[in-house]
């Protein structure tokens, strides 16, 4: 058994939403939203996925924070100015920070 709170005015528009679907009761519609999340669980909404985008968002920053101190620091070792290749194309890309809008 799944027991949640809801406001009045949450109820009410419940309530007129089993009227307008057929639902017999909030919690037939509760039921019926619940199971048709879980045979779609690949749809999330539209917050949870910007909220993840963010989250990568930042992580590919820090990545980039990272390979920055990585390259400054071989730069010192080696004090030879990096070889023009596709690794360094990478990690140049890594360390530009992002595009500007």
């Amino acid at each position: 058994m799944i027991s949640f709170r809801l406001t009045v005015e949450e109820y009410d528009r419940f309530r007129e939403l089993c009227s307008a679907c057929g639902t017999r009761s909030v919690s037939e519609l509760a039921r019926a939203a619940i199971n048709s999340l879980l045979k779609k669980p690949t749809q999330v909404p539209g917050e949870a996925l910007e909220s993840r985008v963010a989250e990568l968002e930042g992580r590919v920053n820090m990545l980039r924070l990272e390979f920055r101190k990585l390259r400054q620091s071989t730069d010192r070792q080696t004090e030879e100015p990096p070889a023009n290749s596709q690794n360094d194309s990478a990690l140049e890309f890594l360390t530009a920070g992002p595009p500007a809008k």
